[in-house]
């Protein structure tokens, strides 16, 4: 991994005179983001063809699980990327800094968790996967302590504009899982040769480190403030990621432990439909969401007008999805898994919905971030998630408490933002 002499520098304040990302920086996040859907359609395509149904489930549970807790970590990026973007414009001295190394806080904050999860791994293991699979929880644990390093990493990157590095290494962390899992495939086809392979991919920002200048000095970033302040506002951010996560790549969590046993073993085709009818809107904005809040950053002053157009495409794109999809989605999973594999088009279509309902409470999430408004952007998510939780309670057939919890329960997200960030009114003056 090299970099690019265009990048631009910490500190340097040219950045706020010129636009957040130029041209061919966005077209390169977007192919990131291309490239990180690919593998994940890849993967979901690759497992349940050689895995039986039970096995893929077990698999799909894993993998959503594994992602729910990078979601968590999303939370370090969305900080870091929002501290740097202050910290690198601090007048002082770098001796006169005593403010703490973003990297080792959040490598820290990973590893604990993964060592939490895997201590504890006997008593959540039998509930969310299935009995005699708690060893799943060390793949597991450590994929999570060693992605906290990417998503810390990332986050920098974003903050200080340094977007081809940026793109090198979403790329390099997508391309590196997509090859173990295929090797995996063709020498050690088995839940737990999967899990190994999808968790060690979190390696790629550490063979970075090793070629590029950029990195490690995105490595040495410090805080723009002391070590208690930014982990309380770490904290708000990864429990907002947290409960977003739940609903964006969690979801089989829960449905699982919301649903009988006998129900959910043979839910792969539900799981399946929904990562195919998220991952066009949800994927690319992930990736975009570094440049979002920098965005939001820099423009703090437009508030909810710089959501607008976005929010219009954002109703374009879920109405013509869910079109396609009711027409389309049933037969081009026939097509790809078999006569098993058949979900309903009205299941399909309200699926596409609940992704642009999704991606909407994550670009209004953005924006409360990128105006420290941290405290909002936790209550709107643990809001929808709560929600989506108690629609999944209800005695309805598993596929409508599905679409109905993940339709609904963002709407909660949303009247907590827009309330956070609705404009005040002005106090007449006499």
């Amino acid at each position: 991994m090299t970099d690019s002499p265009a990048e631009t520098q910490p500190g340097d304040d040219s950045g706020a005179h010129t636009p957040t990302i130029g041209r061919r920086s966005f077209v390169g996040v977007g192919a990131a983001s291309l490239v990180s859907a690919g593998v994940g359609f890849a993967v979901v395509i690759i497992v349940p063809k050689v895995l039986d149904k039970p096995d893929a489930t077990l698999f799909l549970t894993f993998w959503s699980l594994l992602f729910a807790f990078f979601g968590i970590l999303g939370g370090l990026s969305s900080e870091t990327t929002r501290a740097v973007h202050a910290s690198d414009r601090d007048p002082r001295p770098a001796a006169e800094r005593h403010e703490p190394r973003m990297l080792p806080v959040g490598l820290g904050v990973g590893v604990v968790l993964g060592l939490l999860l895997w201590a504890t791994s006997f008593w959540w293991g039998p509930l969310v996967l299935t009995p005699g699979t708690a060893f799943l929880a060390l793949p597991l644990g450590c994929g999570i302590a060693l992605y906290a390093g990417h998503a810390t990493i990332v986050g920098i990157l974003g903050g200080r504009l340094q977007w081809p590095t940026y793109v090198r290494l979403v790329i390099g962390d997508s391309l590196l899982r997509i090859l173990l899992v295929v090797v995996t495939a063709m020498v050690a086809a088995s839940v737990a040769g999967f899990a190994v392979a999808a968790s060690a991919s979190t390696v790629a920002w550490l063979v970075g480190l090793l070629f590029s200048p950029t990195l490690r000095s995105a490595a040495g970033a410090r805080a723009d403030a002391g070590l208690r302040d930014f982990l309380r506002r770490v904290g708000h951010a990864c429990l907002a990621s947290g409960s977003s996560a739940v609903l964006v790549v969690g979801f089989p969590v829960i449905l699982s432990l919301t649903s009988s046993h006998d129900a959910y073993v043979l839910a792969a085709p539900l799981l399946v439909a929904i990562t195919f009818t998220r991952a066009p809107l949800l994927i690319p904005l992930n990736a975009y969401q570094g440049v979002a809040i920098a965005h939001f950053v820099n423009n703090r002053s437009a508030g909810l007008r710089a959501l607008a157009p976005v929010a219009r495409l954002l109703a374009l794109i879920a109405v013509v999805g869910a079109i396609l999809g009711a027409l389309l989605g049933p037969w081009l999973l026939v097509l790809v898994y078999g006569e098993d594999y058949y979900v309903g088009p009205w299941t399909i279509a309200g699926l596409v919905i609940a992704a642009g309902m999704l991606a909407l409470v994550t670009l209004t999430g953005a924006l409360c971030l990128a105006v420290d408004k941290h405290r909002a952007f936790s209550l709107g998510w643990i809001a929808a998630t709560v929600l989506a939780v108690l629609i999944l309670l209800l005695p309805l057939d598993l596929e409508l408490r599905a679409v109905l919890s993940l339709l609904i329960g963002p709407v909660a997200g949303l009247v907590v933002h827009y309330f956070a960030l609705r404009p005040r009114p002005r106090k007449e003056t006499s």
